[in-house]
């Protein structure tokens, strides 16, 4: 025979239960899905592509100089991704945009960069600074479009709208911040060590590089748009 107690034990087992199991759940899909945003995030980000321009912005600074460059733009870039993970979704609520249209028009701004960076082993949009400009090098070209360009923002905002993250906004938002924090700590880190960099590889050996990236780039951009065209055709019955 159960008595109360016994159920009310069952009841505080099955409590228990679901606190861990829950947490546990939600930290395995955060893994996942932590390196689905990063990934094609720094790919799409590319220091390497905007190192050259780096060094070459910098390359008559001080020490001192070059390395507030290097932090003023790795910090435009981090909050001008940021405000795009938080406002991009509101943006396109507004504008009654649909995501299987923002994935389709992503996927060919993305393999227009991609294609660009294939190309002419550089970032889509960079420009050498003429030797009279007086502007933020940091806030451009560095922050932008080199670093925060076209295809980061829209990956920012992808992400955020990605169906396959089945994770409250919230804790998608704080995967994003992180993503993008880590992206740019690690962009701040290679612009610092610039000049090591280049003389390793090379002229020669960064084209190849953001040529590489490049290619990758295309393939993330059609897959965007194929994945963009599966959520379309269901709207067409």
């Amino acid at each position: 025979m159960v008595t109360s107690n016994d159920s009310k034990v069952r009841t505080l087992q099955k409590i228990d239960k679901t606190l861990f199991v829950k947490p546990i759940l939600m930290l395995d899909t955060i893994l996942i899905v932590f390196p689905a945003v990063f990934i094609p995030l720094f790919i799409i980000v590319n220091p390497s592509s905007t190192l050259a321009l780096f060094s070459a912005i910098t390359n008559k600074y001080s020490k001192k100089e070059r390395k507030k460059t290097a932090k003023n733009a790795v910090v435009y870039a981090a909050i001008l991704l940021i405000i795009f993970a938080i406002a991009g979704s509101s943006i396109l609520t507004y504008l009654k945009i649909e995501i299987y249209s923002l994935r389709i028009a992503g996927g060919i701004l993305l393999a227009f960069v991609g294609l660009d960076m294939t190309r002419r082993g550089q970032q889509f949009g960079e420009t050498k600074p003429g030797a009279e400009q007086k502007a933020d090098f940091a806030l451009v070209p560095l922050a932008m479009p080199s670093l925060a360009g076209p295809g980061a923002i829209t990956v920012t905002i992808m992400s955020m709208q990605n169906p396959d993250f089945q994770l409250e906004w919230q804790i998608l938002l704080i995967i994003a911040f992180a993503a993008i924090l880590l992206t740019m700590i690690i962009t701040y880190i290679i612009f610092l060590g610039s000049g090591i960099v280049i003389k390793v590889l090379g002229k020669k050996g960064m084209d190849a590089f953001t040529r590489v990236m490049g290619l990758l780039t295309v393939a993330i951009a059609i897959q965007f748009a194929l994945d963009g065209i599966a959520l379309w055709i269901p709207t067409l019955q």
